[in-house]
């Protein structure tokens, strides 16, 4: 089985959004898109990156895996969304 460039650098991340609305799911981003997603949304965030709390706006310097989940919530206050 052979493989294209492309196909070498296609990933497979998965940016779920969590909001008043319910939660919305975007798959099989690259690492490019999913910055540009979550630095789209307004407000204050909270962003996990395979579970791990960070910094939304460290998010431009953490190397993200090709099959990461990211889940996006907005901040909470004493369970106030």
């Amino acid at each position: 089985m052979t493989s294209t460039m492309e196909e070498d650098r296609m990933s497979n991340i998965t940016l779920k959004i969590h909001d008043l609305t319910g939660d919305t799911v975007l798959a099989n981003l690259d690492a490019d898109a999913l910055r540009a997603e979550v630095n789209a949304l307004d407000g204050e965030r909270w962003v996990f990156v395979d579970n791990r709390m960070v910094r939304r706006d460290a998010l431009a310097n953490i190397d993200i895996s090709d099959n990461a989940e990211v889940i996006v919530t907005r901040h909470m206050v004493a369970g106030l969304v």
